[in-house]
């Protein structure tokens, strides 16, 4: 367990938080405190003046103090004298001490729930973590820093111990630490129309949740996808539980204790990556999935079974590396039935770093690190016809120059540029080399790639397919590439690059419009438009938006759209992007959700065409996304947390 070290509180705003039960299933509902000082005046609610439980008990001892020192009566055979009229004043004391014990404690026998301790202790067990706190003399235990947290967290997590209030605080950033600047947006106080709206979003999006978790664990337990319109269950990635694995840290951050308590038990006694030793598993998705999902939610909870699993898994995924630079897209268990790998995905082996390096603070053991540093080394030598920018399959050489090759932030090499950004926030900006390539390859995707609407507008744009000899563009934007609106704002505000952010801002309104206008109100999988006559220009269809006969029309519950507008809504604090994602909430609940969880959708611009599936990374991403969209902006901060490419968060120590 890593000690519990100076955090930082979110950019100590003014920002007044309402602790809501749908938000925030530790707290009390309608209870709102201020964030800027400790010492701030006290906030009048809707039910009156906030006055603290102390403070309310001592009124009555401080009226008997009164009484005792207006009276003074003589002592008599060691007992005081009293009349009856001060007899009467001391009961009704004591009985105003009495009623206010039961208020501040009610006990369950009187319809209460034992105050928030007992409502959280009641779904959480005893973890490593207890035992760590409770000994000093643990072979775990580390040398404990007093946290200076903010007000939220203090008046929040008043009256939590051990596990349970460990992860209410570490969600919130408790021991995160970075010399980083502050990028995230320093929220004003909330109107009380603003936080009745959010709170009902939050809670709708709660629910679906819900909704989906109980069809998986009804109807594919242990096993990978849940099929959400026949029933029964499909073991894609491993058949080692991938939902299940995928959604732990969901589970903490949407604060369902129960469920996630049950899966921490399935993990500590029926997890076992051993029992297909020799299957050629996908070492990308392996790695995103699993090993991010468990030092995620390691990282938020402290169980360290889940950190023995993630080192567990670490070493096994050395095995893809077979004596080269680039890891095997394949690899085994069984290090002797490992094959050498002779083509290489740039986004598998460019999407381990926060993994590895994560994998190495946490154990101490640098080999991972060593191992994923190297990869970005190789490949920053290298050269292209469009600087900063590579093709899908790439070699394993140093110093090697690419041409004639197709350019894009989609597929294959998507998530290879969002963590040259990412890597470098982790590793807190001490490896400049990472920044240099991620600004040279935003450079050339601005140069090559932004594609404007034909007709002049300035409030979108999309990012296209570029051949690196001729620098043609074809008017191509896979949904994946929606992702590079959230990376290009994060630069732009780390790097103080306002025109990268305006960019930024265009590419999440050319995502959102393909959903707007499809139909369903969901996105394709590939939007295609046509091209213009003028360079660097599409034609927008009139009525999709996209060309809906040139583009892939599938939706299989995809992320990114709804990852960029979360990070552009804590970045900015524009409203906008969260009445965007609300829509695309309501969308995926009138299209998507089935009696069992949610589908994709075979054709997004004709209602009902479901696909049965449910990918582990809607629990794990799309949904996630949106809780975050609409809980407080201390959860999960910007500041205090990255999150790897399935939405992990990984805390900044």
């Amino acid at each position: 367990m890593e000690p519990l070290t100076p955090s930082r509180s979110p950019g100590q705003s003014s920002f007044v938080v309402d602790i809501e039960k749908a938000d925030d299933p530790y707290g009390e509902p309608d209870r709102q405190v201020p964030s800027s000082s400790a010492h701030a005046t006290p906030f009048t609610s809707p039910r009156g003046p906030f006055v603290s439980p102390g403070s309310a008990a001592a009124g009555p001892l401080i009226g008997l103090k009164n009484l005792i020192d207006r009276n003074p009566a003589t002592v008599v055979s060691g007992r005081y004298s009293i009349n009856l009229r001060q007899l009467f004043i001391l009961l009704l004391i004591l009985m105003s001490l009495t009623t206010m014990w039961f208020v501040v404690n009610p006990p369950e026998s009187f319809g209460g729930t034992g105050g928030p301790e007992s409502l959280v202790q009641s779904a959480v067990g005893v973890s490593d973590l207890d035992q760590v706190e409770r000994d000093p003399h643990h072979p775990h235990a580390k040398p404990h820093t007093p946290a200076k947290v903010s007000p939220i967290v203090l008046e929040a997590s008043h009256g939590l111990t051990g596990s349970a209030k460990y992860r209410f605080e570490r969600i919130r950033g408790k021991g995160a630490r970075t010399s980083l600047k502050k990028i995230q947006f320093q929220f004003p106080a909330e109107t009380e129309k603003a936080r009745l709206e959010r709170e009902a979003r939050l809670k709708a999006v709660r629910d679906g949740f819900e909704h989906a978790w109980k069809g998986y664990k009804s109807h594919a337990w242990g096993h990978d996808e849940v099929l959400p319109v026949s029933g029964g269950f499909k073991d894609t990635f491993n058949g080692w539980g991938a939902t299940m694995i995928d959604s732990l840290d969901t589970l903490v951050i949407m604060g369902f204790n129960d469920e996630f308590d049950e899966a921490l038990e399935w993990v500590s006694t029926k997890f076992n990556m051993t029992k297909n030793p020799t299957d050629q598993i996908q070492f990308f998705e392996t790695i995103i999935r699993y090993l991010g999902g468990f030092l995620s939610t390691y990282d938020l909870t402290g169980e360290k079974v889940l950190l023995d699993k993630a080192e567990e898994l670490g070493n096994y995924m050395l095995n893809a590396f077979q004596g080269k630079n680039f890891p095997n897209g394949r690899v085994a268990v069984q290090a002797s039935s490992n094959l050498p790998g002779y083509n290489f995905v740039l986004a598998e082996i460019g999407t381990i770093q926060l993994e590895f390096s994560r994998l190495s603070q946490l154990t101490g053991k640098p080999i991972y690190d060593e191992k994923a540093r190297k990869i970005f080394e190789v490949l920053g030598s290298s050269t292209s016809q469009l600087p900063g920018l590579l093709p899908a399959f790439v070699q394993d050489a140093e110093s090697r120059h690419y041409s004639n090759f197709k350019a894009t932030v989609g597929g294959m090499v998507d998530s290879y540029y969002e963590y040259l950004l990412k890597e470098w926030i982790l590793l807190d900006g001490n490896v400049p080399k990472f920044r240099e390539m991620f600004e040279n390859a935003v450079d050339s995707i601005k140069k090559y790639m932004v594609m404007r609407p034909e007709n002049g507008s300035q409030e979108y744009v999309i990012l296209g397919q570029v051949y690196s000899a001729t620098k043609t563009i074809d008017p191509d934007m896979e949904h994946l590439a929606c992702f590079m609106s959230g990376s290009l704002a994060m630069g732009a505000k780390y790097f103080d690059r306002p025109d990268n952010m305006v960019l930024a801002k265009q590419i999440a309104q050319g995502c959102y419009l393909g959903y707007h206008h499809s139909g369903t109100g969901l996105g394709p999988e590939a939007a295609k438009f046509t091209t213009s006559t003028y360079p660097g220009k599409f034609i927008p269809d009139a009525d999709k938006f996209f060309d809906p006969q040139l583009s892939r029309k599938d939706y299989i519950l995809r992320p990114e759209t709804l990852e960029s507008l979360w990070i552009l809504y804590r970045l900015t604090g524009e409203k906008k992007y969260q009445d965007q994602a609300w829509e695309i909430f309501q969308s995926l609940e009138k299209s998507c959700r089935t009696p069992i969880a949610y589908s994709g959708l075979r054709d997004v611009t004709t209602p009902g065409s479901h696909d049965d599936r449910m990918e582990s990374f809607f629990m794990a991403e799309t949904m996630k996304y949106l809780y975050l969209m609409f809980s407080t902006p201390d959860v999960i901060s910007l500041d205090d947390f990255v999150l790897n490419t399935e939405a992990h968060p990984i805390i900044r120590t």
